[in-house]
């Protein structure tokens, strides 16, 4: 392709020129018009020419300087598949290198992977040697998605302010359900179908919003619907990324990240109103402590609660609404996952219902939850613990992204930049921990508790090397009691109220993903039907 002066410059210029001569244009104006039908005329070109050129640049750059761009050497051994998921890879390095760490590679991610046996050394890393937050912010893109940015304050004001306003909050809470209830699923004189993953985001994102921005917001179908799109919305702006040539990301990621940032854009707008009138609200008030204790008719204060550990300077608009945007991320799609699987275990083990609900007439009063943490609850608490342990949200626990480089006792040492996790599954469906792994008891762990001595063990939030689902040590997940505090609430509204069975007796797909989650069979349907109020 040549380019010549003649035939692009000056053949131009004439042909314009003589065309336009009627119009009597000056030379400034006849000037724009040739600079424009060059560039109109050549632009394709060069634009199809430089994106070859880019990509060429792209394919050399990796065959020559890939390996040096490769993290440093670590020693372990590799098992690489071409897949979509973990499943296989994990099968593979656990058969060719027992109780030995391994690095697991897939289409899109590395992991290593660490046996059961290094569980209590691995837990005790600090957060600034191994964060699980900073495992979260590398995957799911966090300078765009927010995802693993939570600061400390927020953390802190999770697993104190909010933890310890749990009991007071139940009567609050069941309410919250009953309406939730009322609006989504209604009166089912006859049975009614409902898609069980969709019901189950709806009505955990619900009650929720009503407990973290307040029954007037939490209400709101648009900040209900936002809630529920934007762990959607990140999962398929990573996925895209993850698929796109290095090269092309910087320029591609805000285009993938543009329906998240819109959605946030949203959040924030129905967010303001509320954060201006609490803040104004803090800055009033002569005695702040009062406006700490949550009272029996109005919201929970989780504005002020934050407030409170902020300075004055770091509680801005922006940072209000980015941990509001995160505790809603955080808290809904693990919750309506397991919330999820623990309808369809009911649905499968109809014997199950009658024994949950005799649990609860003997602890309800005019059928009203005790203001506790429910732990009264015990056959319902080992009901959800044994549908967590075989329905996790992912195969696997203790992630941690290695900031600084540690030795395990095992001599394996790990340098900064590696994602390592431990395979909860080698947990979960362990024959020497459980018996009949595979097979649903709702009594096992209550079996456990009763035995002498197991009264704090075996809890549905116990965090240990046997119960890997909420993470162990300092980093065990800081929600984990309002999520059980929001499933015994949910699951005892569905206990009391309704009787269920799925649509379909089939046994359940979990679609193992690239990240090593598991999404959820999207296609069950989860027949409801009103209990007789006598």
């Amino acid at each position: 392709m040549s380019f010549s002066i003649e035939s692009k410059i000056i053949e131009p210029y004439l042909v314009l020129s003589q065309s336009l001569a009627p119009l009597r244009l000056s030379r400034w104006q006849m000037f724009k018009l040739v600079v424009r039908a060059i560039l109109y005329s050549t632009l394709p070109r060069v634009f199809l020419f430089g994106t070859f050129l880019s990509l060429i640049v792209y394919g050399l750059s990796r065959k020559i300087w890939g390996r040096q761009k490769r993290e440093p050497d670590h020693g372990l051994p590799i098992v690489q598949r071409n897949d979509y998921h973990f499943d296989t890879i994990i099968a593979e390095g656990k058969q060719q290198y027992p109780n030995k760490p391994f690095m697991a590679i897939n289409k899109r991610y590395r992991f290593v992977i660490y046996p059961v046996g290094s569980w209590d050394e691995f837990k005790r890393i600090p957060e600034q040697t191994a964060s699980v937050m900073s495992f979260q912010h590398v995957c799911n893109s966090g300078n765009w998605s927010l995802v693993g940015g939570e600061t400390h304050e927020l953390v802190k004001t999770i697993t104190a302010e909010l933890t310890r306003s749990l009991p007071a909050r139940v009567p609050n809470r069941q309410e919250d359900a009953k309406i939730t209830f009322d609006t989504i699923i209604g009166h089912c004189s006859e049975e009614k179908g409902f898609n069980l993953l969709m019901t189950s985001l709806e009505i955990i994102a619900k009650i929720n919003a009503c407990t973290f921005v307040g029954r007037e917001l939490g209400r709101n179908q648009r900040w209900v619907k936002a809630v529920i799109y934007s762990p959607l919305f990140v999962y398929m702006a990573v996925t895209l990324l993850n698929a796109t040539p290095g090269i092309l990301r910087p320029l591609l990621r805000p285009l993938y990240f543009l329906p998240v940032l819109k959605n946030y854009w949203d959040m924030k707008r129905l967010l303001k109103p509320k954060l201006d009138k609490d803040i104004e609200t803090f800055k009033g008030a002569s005695d702040k402590r009062k406006l700490l204790v949550p009272k029996p008719d109005e919201d929970l204060p989780f504005t002020q609660f934050l407030l409170s550990r902020y300075t004055e300077a770091a509680a801005t608009i922006k940072q209000l609404v980015t941990d509001y945007i995160q505790v809603s991320y955080t808290s809904t799609p693990t919750t309506a996952s397991a919330l999820y699987h623990a309808l369809w275990e009911l649905a499968q083990n109809p014997e199950a219902a009658d024994v949950l609900r005799q649990e609860l007439k003997e602890v309800m009063i005019d059928g009203k939850l005790p203001r506790t943490h429910l732990q009264e609850l015990k056959r319902m608490d080992s009901f959800l613990r044994e549908s967590f342990r075989l329905h996790p949200i992912t195969r696997f626990t203790l992630q941690r992204y290695v900031k600084e480089p540690f030795q395990l006792c095992d001599g394996s040492t790990i340098p900064p930049g590696v994602m390592a996790v431990v395979d909860a599954q080698e947990i979960n469906r362990s024959p020497e921990l459980w018996e009949n792994p595979d097979k649903f008891d709702m009594d096992r762990f209550y079996r456990l508790r009763e035995l002498s001595g197991n009264d704090n063990r075996y809890h549905f939030v116990t965090t240990s090397s046997n119960s890997p689902g909420w993470g162990d040590g300092t980093q065990a997940c800081p929600g984990r009691f309002f999520a059980t505090s929001t499933l015994k609430i949910v699951m005892a509204h569905v206990v009391m109220n309704y009787d269920i069975r799925l649509s379909k007796t089939a046994p359940l797909k979990s679609t193992p993903l690239v990240n090593g989650s598991y999404a959820p069979d999207n296609s069950v349907e989860i027949l409801f039907k009103s209990r007789s109020s006598k």
